[in-house]
């Protein structure tokens, strides 16, 4: 598992059509089962998800990977309600990360 997901990190994604859907940032981790999860997919193509967002999909959806990741599986495309947003950011502006 560690072996495999450390790799992940840069690798393209693209669709079974081959469709590029963005760039896999970090890899999700189940410990307890000692499996990938998820991937947390960047610089999204905006004709599959709306605005470019960063997307979280699930580990089960890769077909095969090597030198670029494709999927078994994506929507058509992937629109984002208010409600689906993220309650975080990656910005560096976070308070979290300031020094008093």
């Amino acid at each position: 598992m560690l072996n495999e997901a450390s790799r992940l990190p840069g690798l393209t994604v693209y669709t079974r059509n081959g469709e590029r859907l963005g760039v896999v940032h970090d890899v999700l981790l189940d410990t307890t089962q000692r499996i990938i999860s998820a991937l947390l997919i960047t610089a999204t193509t905006p004709e599959l998800v709306k605005d470019g967002e960063n997307i979280i999909i699930p580990y089960r959806w890769v077909q095969d990977l090597d030198d670029v990741v494709i999927l078994r599986h994506f929507p058509d495309k992937i629109e984002l309600t208010k409600k689906d947003t993220a309650e975080f950011s990656f910005d560096d502006e976070d308070e979290f990360y300031e020094e008093n």
